[in-house]
């Protein structure tokens, strides 16, 4: 275990975050007014238009907004996976890794747990300064609707976006290609944020969310289990 803590500290070395959090404060503010306009337009057309005899959907601005973020940081989670992983296979950097004195194994595991504990900060971020800005906006613009919800389906539903974030590794690395990689998890966002199951996407429904974090998880370690066995010369 001390060796994995030393080989993730090693690894976070690698990237520059301070570049990374003020990305996040940009699209933050960008997913917040967003948000904020949608519900205006919802509120005006009397919320979203029914489909098939069904009532029309409520959809608060905070509901909005926590689904923006979960597709923003799912998109976000490839790009880090490119940089810590598909990057260094791709230039076979990697090798000069795997001279160290610890097995591929914990090697790669320790980059999947950065990565992971990345986006849980870029999660936890995210949904406070969503969270405070639409609670104050909510004060002054009739339009913007705020609602606390279940926070254990919260944390619950970002943990498994960010276990699904990591199924678009196992596409990457068939190729070793960043660009499989992003593309693919652009196509996660699009049948994660489904509206049919839930006006507010799929991964809103905690109990889909832990079926695709489920998936997510039994890619990665597929992935995992390539990257340890994979032959550098290949």
């Amino acid at each position: 275990m001390e060796k994995v803590k030393n080989l993730i500290s090693l690894e976070i070395r690698k990237v520059l975050l301070k570049p990374h959090m003020f990305g996040l404060a940009a699209a933050n503010i960008i997913i917040f007014l967003l948000s904020a306009f949608t519900s205006s337009l919802l509120t005006q057309n009397g919320n979203m238009p029914a489909f098939n005899g069904l009532p029309p959907a409520q959809l608060d601005t905070v509901s909005l907004a926590l689904m923006l973020v979960r597709a923003t940081l799912i998109v976000w989670e490839a790009v880090f996976l490119c940089v810590f992983i598909i990057e260094e296979y791709r230039n076979r950097t990697i090798s000069l890794l795997y001279t160290y004195p610890v097995n591929r194994t914990k090697l790669m595991l320790a980059k999947l747990l950065l990565v992971c504990g990345i986006m849980l900060l870029f999660h936890t971020v995210s949904y406070i300064f969503q969270y405070a800005c639409i609670l104050l906006a909510s004060k002054y613009f009739v339009f913007v609707t705020f609602s606390l919800g279940d926070i254990w389906v919260q944390a619950v539903t970002a943990i498994s976006a960010i276990m699904l974030g990591l199924f678009p590794l196992y596409v990457g690395m068939i190729k070793k290609s960043t660009i499989a990689t992003v593309v693919s998890s652009i196509v996660i966002v699009v049948i994660a944020s489904n509206s049919q199951g839930c006006h507010a996407g799929l991964l809103s429904m905690p109990v889909a969310a832990t079926i695709l974090g489920i998936i997510g998880i039994a890619f990665s370690a597929m992935a995992l289990h390539r990257m340890v066995a994979s032959d550098l010369n290949n």
